[in-house]
């Protein structure tokens, strides 16, 4: 059993509450929220295509074009196309990756260009494709298949996990199987570095006609990885710091160690400086190919996994953070940030307890981004199965407060027929 790390959650302040009004039947949720936001008609509204969900349905061209048709109807204007999953294969013509033909029990053999095929029928429509990325994942964990698992190339430059808390116990997260499901690469080693960058310069290179690329999973996968003699070693140079022993990270009995606040920060400014990098290399592609992020909305949880999301304005205060961990802020590298409110409770009320609800994670983002880059507010839509009302409040609740919407994803979109909704909840917006 693996021991919880724990450690003390910054309170955020929150803004002002939202004008919501009740009745004997609950919430009346057709408010303006205290975000003074203008709306324009050509607001990204966007839908993601997730690989594993979806390839036994996409791998047929009809399909494809059906779908885009009913995006287009109920207002979507943009996808978000995952052209290299987790498992570390590509859905496009790639000449660094193997092409993606089979994952677990599901096979493909496309003779076709995916990404290419998206992109021409979506032109027919006036709409534009986003191609998205799993960064670091290049294998699946819980099957133990992909690119880390067929090359012995990457042996040694995988996340690193701290089991227990033991500096003897550094597991590979090859090793870890179903605990996690993505098999990352780690961001600190030059060579995974200038991989993945590659990879993105060459479907910037090589489809021009992309709105751009959005980063998913470009990060650490927790708190307690990273943990490699490589990293350690990254760690000591970005420091300065003579850490002889892990535990002076994080305690045996899960704590804040001594050294933990320059931990964070170093990992925070090893994804930052990749995206920095990601970002020069995609602009002199093609400089009007933007580049996009998804995260949690959740600020204060994201420093587990390296994600300082914030502009290096925000100075963040609480005993987990240096003086210069707002250095490390990446606001200012994005053309627009997916914010992931993907929570259960669309409205504050439903759970005045939590910080967890679209309503308050759409109402506090602004705070930290402090107007670095533009904002997408993005749903999972999986929590609301078919309540039409709860769909159509989520999408409104992003259009109304950030500078477009994303919906996560289109498997979940048709399984609970949430067409309706979701596009009563634009007409709400874009009257």
């Amino acid at each position: 059993m693996i021991k919880k790390l724990i450690f003390p959650f910054i309170l955020l302040s929150v803004l002002a509450c939202s004008d919501s009004k009740t009745d004997d039947e609950g919430i009346i949720p057709d408010i303006p929220l205290d975000i003074d936001r203008e709306v324009k008609d050509d607001m990204p509204i966007q839908m993601w295509v997730d690989v594993d969900a979806n390839i036994d349905r996409f791998k047929d061209q009809a399909n494809i074009i059906a779908y885009l048709q009913k995006m287009k109807d109920t207002g979507f204007n943009e996808v978000y196309l995952d052209v290299k999953p987790g498992i570390g294969y590509a859905l496009y013509g790639s000449d660094i990756l193997p092409p993606l033909k089979k994952w677990g029990t599901k096979e493909v053999d496309l003779d076709w260009d995916y990404l290419q095929f998206w992109i021409d029928e979506a032109e027919k429509l006036e709409m534009e494709i986003v191609a998205c990325l799993s960064v670091l994942g290049f294998g699946d964990a819980s099957l133990r298949e992909g690119l880390v698992y067929d090359d012995p190339r990457w042996d040694g430059k995988t996340q690193m996990r701290m089991n227990n808390n033991d500096p003897n116990d550094i597991v590979d997260v090859r090793d870890l199987g179903g605990s996690e499901g993505a098999a990352t690469l780690n961001p600190s080693i030059t060579e995974v570095q200038a991989f993945v960058i590659s990879i993105i310069e060459e479907i910037v290179v090589k489809y021009p006609n992309i709105k751009g690329v959005c980063l998913d999973f470009c990060r650490w996968l927790g708190t307690d990885y990273g943990f490699s003699d490589a990293t350690m070693d990254a760690f000591r140079a970005y420091s300065g710091l003579n850490v002889t022993d892990r535990n002076e990270i994080i305690t045996s009995t899960g704590g804040i160690g001594t050294y933990f606040s320059e931990w964070i920060e170093f990992r925070s400014m090893t994804i930052t400086n990749l995206i920095s990098a990601i970002r020069s290399r995609v602009k002199a592609a093609n400089p009007d190919a933007e580049l996009y992020l998804w995260a949690s909305a959740h600020w204060s949880s994201c420093y587990e996994v390296g994600q300082n999301w914030a502009s290096t304005d925000y100075v963040p205060s609480g005993a987990v953070y240096t003086d210069t961990y707002n250095t490390t802020g990446f606001a200012h590298l994005l053309d627009a940030f997916s914010l992931g409110a993907y929570a259960s409770a669309v409205w504050k009320s439903e759970a005045p307890d939590s910080d967890w609800s679209v309503e308050n994670l759409i109402n506090i983002y602004p705070q930290y981004i402090m107007g670095a880059c533009k904002v997408f507010g993005s749903i999972g839509t999986y929590a609301y199965g078919n309540d039409f009302t709860s769909v159509s409040d989520a999408v409104y609740l992003c259009l109304k407060n950030t500078d477009g919407l994303m919906v996560f994803e289109i498997s979940h979109v048709i399984n609970n027929d949430q067409w309706d909704a979701i596009k009563d909840g634009i007409s709400r917006v874009l009257k």
